[in-house]
């Protein structure tokens, strides 16, 4: 138990990287003996961690073919300037990939999209990448292999003694719910999303010409005819439009007033039209943008300034600006950062970046292009162009991932040795290098998984989850039906997911739900299948999700955004699911 509380500790703490939690928790269960050495490892093994990282590589081979590049112009042809249309055509087109590739991946591709077609129709990208997000995980539900929830949800099923549901044993629900998200999503939901970008926020569009304001930092150098003057009397900052929001002096950060005295070696935080910063005479006094501990290239050089939309694989999450080291290793500087549909006026080499931050950064051409060929670094003001593919790979890869799944699904052979040959067809034909395939793999979220199975086998085999069920089952009342079981699930999931996020919920909720059944006398799969369906559909905060943190920085929204949307349509999600389950999974 001391282990399952610390494990869900730091979860919920958002501060620690989720693999290295599953590694604590099999250090914990190793060192106390609760799991026998011999099965401490069998997490690596799991069907769920298996066909997590399969899918992942399987849906890399579809990005490779150019089938969401095409998805993604195609939205840009038939979308045209309505923004109900366009809603539509954007959530049906995001939708069925997502059935079989990362949501998070497939959002990242669109973002630029969106963002392409908002300047061209003058439409706030608020009202369109909520939509965007929506879709995509609602879409993991078509099928069991859709997202790794389902994948953890099926393989509480197998641990608890039961037949893992079929890959498209889920997708007659997900359909219903996808078609109930889009009515919603262009009705109701068109009136609860900000009309606007709020008061601060970075809209998108870029009509002007103009770049966003940021925060970026300038030094006072020695000499600089700044020093030991008041701000209210220096003209630089007025003339510019530059705000000053924080002043930095041998490491301590605080507040100004016009009556503050500068320093030489104080380092300005400061809020302005980037354009006009880099533009600003800053050598005549005596300042220097100091985004990272180096300056910045020669204002002879040939220089592009470039907005950095951090995806789930950036190599960069956890680091800081200081710790990057960009400037030394490609002549890169940081100018600003956007976190949380806000700017963030903590200094640049101090903050650790996160899933969804928007750094400004200023380098050569060739250097840029270099950043953006990594994964997980999606440029939204310079969309990568992608390499032409032959023509045959949009249909062989997208027929190699379905012929592969369909001979799992009618039991030709077993879903693990599909996927397998799903990569192996598409490495053979050219669509998918076998590099390409590992580097899509997130195993921060295999090891994970593999850490928190051997964890929920402890928890049944100690009787914890056997308490946990006899409180539970409190319920089990002649009076009581089943189906409120299933709604008291999805709303107890839907609650744990904005803390827990949605994969380490289903490993917990999903052992729970498996062993109510049992002590319920009903069949699992209704109250298994409740805990999975509520942690895709339920937006409540934008941590329920990473496509949420994805889209926050782009949109512009704000925590209060997800909570004025996600609770009506968390209600209705949790009412269609109450009724749908049953019907499709009966409980005898």
């Amino acid at each position: 138990m001391g282990i399952f509380v610390m494990a869900m500790v730091l979860l919920a703490s958002n501060r620690v990287r989720i693999d290295l939690i599953g590694l604590l928790v099999l250090l914990g269960l190793g060192l106390t003996g609760v799991v026998p050495t011999s099965r401490l490892f069998l997490g690596f093994s799991s069907e769920a961690a298996i066909l997590i990282a399969g899918m992942l590589a399987l849906g890399e081979g579809l990005v490779a073919s150019g089938v969401t590049d095409g998805l993604a112009n195609f939205v840009k042809r038939i979308g045209g300037a309505h923004e109900r249309r366009l809603s539509v055509v954007l959530m049906a087109v995001s939708a069925l990939p997502s059935a079989f590739i990362s949501d998070v991946g497939l959002v990242g591709m669109f973002i630029p999209v969106v963002r392409s077609l908002t300047r061209r129709v003058h439409i706030p990208a608020s009202r369109l990448l909520m939509p965007l997000g929506i879709a995509a995980t609602f879409g993991g539900l078509l099928t069991m292999v859709g997202s790794a929830g389902n994948i953890v949800g099926n393989q509480a099923l197998a641990s608890a003694g039961y037949r893992p549901l079929g890959i498209f044993a889920i997708t007659p629900i997900g359909f219903v719910l996808l078609l109930v998200g889009v009515a919603f999503m262009t009705t109701v939901g068109r009136l609860l999303l900000p009309k606007a970008p709020p008061s601060g926020a970075l809209p998108l569009e870029e009509d002007s010409g103009h770049l966003r304001q940021y925060v970026s930092e300038l030094k006072v150098l020695p000499g600089s005819p700044l020093a030991a003057h008041p701000l209210a009397s220096v003209r630089f900052f007025s003339d510019n439009s530059i705000t000053i929001l924080r002043q930095v002096r041998n490491g301590q950060v605080t507040k100004v007033s016009g009556q503050t005295n500068l320093e030489a070696g104080d380092i300005l935080l400061v809020l302005g039209d980037v354009e006009q910063i880099l533009a600003a005479d800053r050598t005549k006094w005596g300042l220097e943008l100091a985004g990272d501990p180096s300056t910045l290239p020669s204002t002879t050089e040939h220089t592009d300034v470039v907005e950095l939309l951090l995806g789930h694989r950036a190599p960069w999450i956890g680091q800081t600006v200081l710790g990057l080291n960009l400037r030394q290793r490609q002549g890169i500087s940081v100018l600003g950062l956007y976190r949380d549909g806000q700017l963030t006026v903590q200094r640049l080499a101090t903050v650790r970046l996160r899933t969804g931050d928007i750094l400004l950064v200023q380098g050569a051409p060739e250097s840029l292009a270099a950043l953006q060929a990594q994964h997980g670094l999606i440029a939204l003001n310079a969309p990568t162009a992608r390499q032409s593919v032959p023509g045959y790979r949009l249909w062989l890869a997208p027929s190699i991932l379905l012929g592969s799944l369909l001979l799992a699904a009618f039991g030709v052979i077993d879903i693990r040795v599909a996927i397998v040959l799903g990569i192996a067809l598409m490495a053979g034909t050219g669509i998918l290098s076998l590099s390409s395939a590992y580097r899509a793999v997130e195993w921060r979220i295999v090891v994970f998984v593999a850490g928190m199975i051997p964890l929920g086998s402890a928890l049944i085999s100690t009787g914890i989850t056997r308490r946990i069920v006899h409180i539970l089952s409190a319920w089990n009342d002649p009076t009581v039906h089943p189906v409120l079981m299933i709604a008291f699930l999805f709303v107890l999931a839907a609650v744990l997911t904005q803390v827990l996020s949605n994969i380490a919920t289903v490993l917990v909720m999903g052992p729970v739900a498996a062993e109510l059944a049992t002590a319920l006398h009903v069949m699992p799969d209704p109250f298994v299948m409740a805990v999975i369906v509520a942690v895709s559909v339920s937006p409540l905060t934008p941590l329920a999700n990473k496509v949420d943190l994805l889209i926050m920085g782009p949109g512009g929204f704000r925590y209060n955004d997800f909570l004025r949307l996600g609770v009506p349509l968390t209600v209705l999600m949790g009412a269609v699911t109450t009724l749908l389950i049953p019907l499709f999974f009966p409980f005898r």
